[in-house]
């Protein structure tokens, strides 16, 4: 087709005319299409020398060199909207469009990673991805599986890096990550774009804002996606590849769900979420396990906010559970919290208080479980919590 990435870029340009009004609520990180975008979409597949494999590799060009055909919008970025319009593609064409034509998307998945796109390309890009296994869970040819699984690491990487731009290193000495002190874009409310434009003067780009304002978006796009993806990308014996890249996003993760300030609720809820998927796979446990316990164990754990309750049973659940000593050694700390009472020198209210957080964090793990999962160790819970009725009214009333 003559022409084809003028024309395409102008479907983009015509497709961010067609959005809604900002004004409309909308919840998801990538946006719904409305009925006169989608319009588009068909306009695009009823165009009979627009083949799937043309239709990719035109958006590719698109999004390694755009036309300059809307100087006069400051702050729309081309790219984005067209992949906007190419993710409400994907998901309108047959399976085996997208299948036959791997190959070249394969090309234009490696070159987004490569021409610096803007944030919500990045998602765009990951969304698109997500489509494509969602369609084709496996590949038959080996190296295309590998590609695959390559493309899908390095998407996810970037991901994670937008993830934790609102994290900042304790020490200059140290890899130590905390939340910088400063607000972030709320996910609930209204469209992503909206949102940023909010925040434009008339002469910045897209391409401009500081990635730290996304940082909210990534962290639920990837609790919604990043579990089930990981386990469809890689087979049963490819599962260990897995943990490398699942650590590096825990390193962003985990300073997220250590604060418990109002402005960082919304990257909390999205991490709990995170975790809770991710454990739910039991090959990922290497990756969370040490922060997950440590996470529980810290004295402000049950600073949470109640939405996250039931995302922390589901993750102290599959703690507990997919192993047979974690149970146990939060027992252990529970017995060797009551024997510190023989020491003389020992604080009073400091042991108090250790006891009383020991037996908060038991009572949890238990209230997690299923009903009488933890009946064998009832004798020993019931000497824990009897021991503590005459001691001291202050334990016994934190633990009910």
């Amino acid at each position: 087709m003559n022409h084809g990435v003028h024309f395409m870029a102008a479907i983009a340009f015509v497709w961010n005319e067609r959005r809604q009004n900002k004004n409309t609520s909308r919840t998801k990180v990538i946006p719904t299409a409305c009925e006169e975008q989608l319009l588009l979409v068909e306009l695009v597949r009823s165009i009979s020398v627009m083949r799937t494999e043309t239709v990719i590799q035109t958006v590719k060009e698109v999004l390694k060199q755009p036309p300059a055909i809307a100087k006069d919008k400051k702050h729309l970025s081309l790219e984005v909207c067209m992949l906007q319009f190419f993710y409400a593609y994907t998901q309108r064409i047959p399976v085996t469009s997208l299948v036959d034509s791997w190959a070249a998307l394969l090309l234009l998945l490696k070159d987004s990673i490569q021409v610096g796109l803007p944030a919500p390309g990045q998602f765009l890009i990951l969304g698109v991805l997500n489509e494509f296994i969602m369609k084709n869970p496996s590949l038959e040819n080996k190296k295309d599986q590998r590609d695959l699984q390559d493309v899908t690491h390095k998407i996810v990487d970037a991901i994670g890096a937008i993830a934790g731009s609102s994290l900042e290193q304790t020490t200059w000495l140290r890899r130590n990550l905390e939340v910088k002190p400063s607000p972030k874009i709320m996910v609930d409310g209204n469209n992503l774009e909206s949102d940023v434009e909010d925040m434009l003067s008339p002469a910045m780009e897209t391409s401009n804002i500081t990635p730290s304002v996304y940082s909210v978006h990534a962290l639920t796009l990837l609790s919604e996606v990043l579990a089930h993806l990981l386990d469809m990308v890689f087979y049963s014996d490819e599962k260990e590849r897995v943990i490398p890249l699942l650590v590096n996003i825990m390193h962003y993760v985990v300073p997220y769900l250590r604060n418990h300030s109002a402005h960082n609720a919304s990257s909390c809820r999205a991490c709990v979420q995170l975790l809770s998927s991710l454990s739910g796979y039991q090959y990922t446990r290497r990756a969370w396990k040490k922060e997950a316990f440590d996470l529980f164990m810290d004295s402000s754990f049950f600073q949470m906010d109640a939405s996250c309750v039931n995302h922390w049973r589901a993750i102290m659940d599959n703690l507990m559970t997919h192993d047979k000593t974690t149970f146990r050694d939060l027992m252990t700390r529970v017995a060797v919290a009551q024997s510190s009472s023989l020491n003389l020198f020992a604080n009073r209210e400091a042991e108090l208080e250790q006891r009383a957080m020991l037996l908060k964090r038991l009572a949890f793990a238990i209230f997690s479980s299923e009903i009488d999962q933890y009946q064998k160790y009832l004798p020993d819970i019931q000497g824990d919590h009897n021991s503590i009725k005459p001691y001291h009214p202050f334990v016994f009333s934190q633990v009910l």
